[in-house]
């Protein structure tokens, strides 16, 4: 009788080859194909006035101080040939803690005072991410010039503002402007304006402007904006040449009048020297300068400024000393 010997071990299992679908997840757009916010029209043609001195005339003397990260100080004095040119204002700047973007938190409180009594106040506060409120006050001898309030919302392609400029609701009079502006692309925008202003001084008592606006952006180095109405117009040119160079191009002027005003700045930049420079030059070969040198490794800026029209025989100029 043999031995029969029966084996417990069964033989193995096929592999399983059916493809298991992969976990299901949200699509995403990649960012080159995302739409952007255009900004609002108050910054439509803010890379070309960028590029326009601020020029002076005189001696000017500014002192910034940090007491510390959320409150500043500074002194200005400017000491010019007529004491209607002179001045001093001493100034303040609260920083918020709320970083709504890259150099922008919220609240912001900025507030200069001069020696007779006017005195210009700038709040601009974000209470939604999307809501941002801005109030300018003008105070001369300590009596209401000048108000100013702005309303801002901003979706993920279009800007919608509502500024209000010395109004008064019971006599209906001030200067009412809604703005909008929307992305077509990461490229183009489009937008309209509509500036209502009523005053007794106004035939009618009240005056309309619509105001057609849009900017191109080309190879992310050249922007054209434009701000086309009935009455006039306003085309600005920006191209950057490169980190150091940029040069840009303003025309603005009214129909109605014909008359067009064509200015052409740009800004250089010398880092190893560090020293800024800008210049413009319009059609009246009205001539404008400024120049600034960082004196390292002490904080402090010098600044020279000239301004030449021929057509009134002028020449100004002004030195500069900052520190801060």
């Amino acid at each position: 009788m043999g031995n029969v010997q029966a084996s417990s071990n069964l033989p193995p299992m096929p592999p399983n080859t059916t493809p298991i679908p992969p976990p299901t997840t949200p699509q995403k757009l990649p960012p080159e194909n995302r739409i952007e916010n255009p900004g609002s029209v108050e910054e439509l043609h803010k890379k070309c006035k960028e590029l326009f001195p601020m020029t002076f005339e005189g001696i000017r003397l500014v002192i910034n101080k940090g007491l510390s990260n959320h409150f500043f100080v500074s002194h200005s004095l400017l000491i010019g040939s007529t004491s209607q040119t002179s001045n001093y204002k001493f100034g303040s700047t609260f920083v918020g803690t709320n970083q709504v973007g890259p150099g922008d938190f919220s609240p912001l409180l900025i507030g200069d005072i001069d020696p007779r009594g006017n005195i210009s106040t700038n709040v601009n506060v974000q209470p939604w991410d999307n809501v941002k409120i801005k109030l300018n006050t003008q105070f001369q001898e300590f009596k209401t010039n000048g108000i100013q309030t702005t309303a801002e919302y901003r979706a993920d392609r279009y800007t919608a503002t509502l500024c209000l400029v010395n109004p008064d609701l019971f006599n209906y009079t001030g200067i009412y402007i809604s703005q909008y502006l929307y992305a077509l692309n990461n490229k183009t925008s489009v937008g309209a304006e509509v500036i209502h202003q009523r005053s007794p001084q106004i035939p009618n008592g009240h005056i309309t402007v619509f105001n057609v606006l849009g900017r191109y952006i080309y190879d992310d180095a050249t922007t054209i904006s434009t701000t086309l109405s009935l009455t006039g117009l306003q085309c600005c040119y920006h191209f950057k040449a490169s980190e150091q160079l940029q040069f840009g191009v303003d025309l603005e002027g009214s129909l109605l009048q014909r008359d067009i005003n064509a200015t052409f700045a740009y800004q250089a930049q010398i880092p190893k020297s560090d020293i800024n420079i800008k210049g413009s030059i319009d059609r009246k070969w009205n001539i404008s300068t400024t120049l600034e040198k960082r004196l390292h490794p002490m904080p402090f800026t010098f600044a020279l400024s000239t301004m030449f029209s021929p057509a009134k025989h002028q020449l100004r100029m002004g030195v500069g000393f900052l520190v801060g």
